[in-house]
């Protein structure tokens, strides 16, 4: 069973209209959604995955494309808290 607490999740699809972020308290097994964003995915980053349904792409590309996503991710993880006023240590 999950603890008690503050949790967020984040995804994306592939509309890459944007990264959905949200905040939840789960007290007894109950969700209670405390805040909810979308966050804009980066235009350039956005232009560089797209490029990739072309099919050719190098290991170093998927590589740095993953690093960015993970960038994107954190900067939506971040403004979900901020504008939740949580700090990130309580999550």
């Amino acid at each position: 069973m999950i603890r008690d607490g503050l949790y967020i999740g984040l995804m994306s699809g592939t509309s890459m209209d944007g990264i959905d972020a949200a905040l939840v308290r789960l007290h007894r097994g109950r969700p209670e959604l405390l805040r909810a964003l979308v966050h804009p995915w980066p235009e350039a980053l956005v232009g560089r995955l797209r490029a990739l349904s072309g099919g050719s792409t190098t290991l170093t590309e998927l590589g740095e494309l993953d690093h960015l996503c993970g960038l994107a991710f954190a900067e939506a993880a971040q403004r979900l808290l901020q504008e939740a006023g949580v700090e990130p240590g309580a999550v």
